[in-house]
């Protein structure tokens, strides 16, 4: 396994280095932009990225580059606890986030599980149709009779659980928990991305129903 680590700190690197070398091949990367030259010329399985960077921050650079690599793996590492930050990463896109200091065997695991993860979702080129809808899972795209619509990583997620299991009531919390998990957010930022999601998948969105005081259910037929 590949992973790219990105520091504006040497001696965090260094340190990086010294901990996740025995266990995965590493690209240490100090300054910003030259990850973009990399990723044009490099494969890598994951990118650690830190967030708080003088140049440029790790939103910054995540959004130069998500574009070209929508299925690379990106984990944010930062010391800053707020929910504010910890959802606008995730909400981009990036596939977890860390927040420092943890542990050694913890970042392992959760580095492993997502390239893991990512592996297996390369492998699928899983079609889930309905009358006049179809998703794209590898894609991560809906179809809707000829037209095609893209989805955000947190749009495609609600979706994929209601389409994978139609006629099921999903509670806010369940899902809450599927978008951010291992991380404390309120129930409420389900509805802004569920506005979004319904707005883009008229008229099939119809089916999409609010189930009151138990959650959510894709109810086809």
């Amino acid at each position: 396994m590949h992973v790219t680590i990105v520091d504006d700190v040497k001696d965090n690197l260094k340190s990086y280095n010294e901990l996740l070398s025995p266990t995965f091949n590493l690209e240490l990367i100090q300054n910003p932009v030259d990850l973009l030259s990399f990723l044009g010329k490099t494969e890598t399985d994951l990118i650690l990225l830190d967030l708080h960077m003088p140049t440029m921050n790790g939103f910054e650079l995540y959004e130069k580059f998500k574009t070209s690599h929508p299925d690379l793996p990106v984990i944010f590492l930062s010391g800053d606890p707020s929910e504010e930050s910890i959802i606008k990463g995730l909400n981009l896109g990036a596939d977890d986030f860390i927040v420092k200091p943890v542990s050694l065997r913890e970042l392992v695991a959760r580095i492993k599980n997502k390239i893991n993860t990512k592996q297996a979702q390369a492998n699928e080129s899983e079609i889930i149709a309905f009358d006049g809808f179809k998703l794209h899972c590898e894609m991560q795209m809906a179809e809707i009779g000829e037209e095609k619509i893209q989805l955000t990583p947190i749009e495609f997620k609600l979706i994929h659980l209601l389409a994978k299991n139609p006629n099921k009531v999903f509670s806010r919390e369940y899902i809450t928990n599927l978008l951010w998990p291992n991380i404390h957010v309120q129930n409420q930022n389900i509805d802004t991305h569920l506005s979004n999601l319904r707005k883009k998948l008229m008229p099939f969105s119809k089916y999409i129903r609010t189930i009151k005081s138990r959650g959510y259910i894709l109810r086809i037929g």
